[in-house]
């Protein structure tokens, strides 16, 4: 089911972290992977001679990077966002059943064919064949959705719809004609939540239990979440502090690479072409910047992790990288590692022991989600903003000017 294209009501949040998340295949295990130039050495670059078997001390010269300043994010877990967390579960796992002898109501599955045209010509990504829209989850435009409502299987209908002015650079304002044909209804039936379903789920025998679990669950994760963020800052604050002045010209065609299929991933995924998509979503057709960034970084984790005799050592290589693979949906390793490659798998292994080490040197300040959104509240003001008052304090100055 082809997903996601110019009709979402809203943006996929893909976090776009090509690098920490996402990989090349089949490199060697020294970091610098035996591939092609993808692009003219960039200024700066070293010949390819100089990509194996050289110190990392030729390119970098290290700031300060023990004891910087980060913040902690103190892990909140609410029971809203457990109850939010066991919604979202229920209808991952919801049941469909097709329908035949009623027409299409909000919150049912259709399977849709449709066209999209702008001025008599069909524009990118306005068009689908058998795709599965949930509706009422806002994935397509309010009203491309209402027009669905009331029609039956095996009908195709005609009409207009305008994109919101904000909606991007390309369509917003533009009026637009659909077509679609309807293949078939299916109503979305969601379990329902009691007892009965927490123990075919889980171990747990009562509701109580279940979101008790779940609450320490999705605590665990937050706190994962809080030192990564912390980890991060550290990292990037090292780069910041660093000197690099080259770069081995094979590691880069490695990042080049790597970047290049993960954003052709990631347009597939949005139903985009893979220019289209870097036009958007980075802004650029240049990859070049943006990987050279990541050599550096790369560049400054190797740096450090010499300095202080980091090293993923091969007793523990294989239970860090099965965890990584989980934490992927992988099922075993060695899936993993057929479509990561041992290389990638060893950088990000090694890149995580570094973000430990930094957190663990630095400079931690312990914050709540209420000081950092005061923080954020405070920073808008300064660049011309509105303080946004909370409900309830809103609704007291308006009793107050009432009374």
């Amino acid at each position: 089911m082809k997903r996601k294209n110019y009709l979402l009501a809203t943006a996929v949040v893909l976090g776009l972290a090509v690098f920490a998340g996402c990989g090349g295949k089949k490199q060697d295990s020294t970091g610098e992977a035996n591939v092609g130039n993808t692009e003219e050495p960039s200024e700066g670059a070293q010949d390819e001679s100089a990509g194996t078997g050289n110190s990392v001390d030729e390119y970098v010269t290290l700031g300060e990077y023990k004891g910087l300043p980060v913040e902690y994010l103190i892990p909140e877990v609410t029971d809203e966002d457990v109850e939010m967390y066991i919604q979202g579960e229920l209808e991952e796992n919801a049941e469909y059943k097709d329908i035949t002898d009623r027409p299409v109501q909000d919150g049912d599955s259709v399977n849709i064919d449709f066209t999209g045209k702008i001025d008599g010509e069909e524009f990118e990504g306005g068009s689908g064949e058998d795709y599965d829209l949930l509706l009422g989850n806002g994935e397509f435009l309010e009203d491309f959705e209402a027009n669905l409502i009331g029609k039956n299987s095996g009908e195709t209908v005609t009409f207009n719809t305008t994109f919101p002015e904000d909606y991007d650079e390309e369509l917003g304002g533009k009026e637009a004609e659909f077509t679609v044909t309807i293949n078939s209804i299916s109503e979305v039936v969601i379990q329902e939540y009691n007892d009965a379903y927490v123990a075919s789920v889980s171990d747990c025998k009562t509701t109580a239990e279940y979101e008790a679990q779940k609450k320490k669950e999705l605590l665990e994760s937050e706190k994962e979440n809080s030192l990564l963020e912390a980890g991060e800052s550290a990292l990037s604050q090292a780069v910041e502090n660093a000197q690099v002045t080259g770069y081995p010209q094979d590691l880069y065609d490695t990042l080049y690479t790597e970047a290049e299929e993960n954003y052709k991933l990631f347009a597939e995924f949005m139903g985009m072409e893979y220019e289209d998509f870097l036009a958007e979503y980075i802004g650029t057709d240049d990859l070049g910047d943006e990987v050279l960034e990541q050599v550096n970084e790369t560049l400054v984790v190797q740096a450090i992790a010499q300095k202080e005799g980091l090293e993923v050592k091969d007793a523990d290589y294989e239970a860090e990288a099965n965890k990584m693979a989980e934490v992927e949906g992988y099922d075993s390793l060695e899936s993993y590692e057929e479509d990561y490659g041992k290389d990638y798998i060893q950088r990000q292994l090694m890149r995580n022991k570094v973000l430990n080490f930094l957190y663990e040197s630095a400079e931690v300040s312990e914050v709540t989600q209420d000081q950092i959104e005061f923080e954020e509240g405070e920073e808008d003001l300064e660049d011309g903003g509105e303080l946004e008052l909370e409900d309830e304090t809103e609704e007291g100055a308006e009793e107050g000017a009432q009374g």
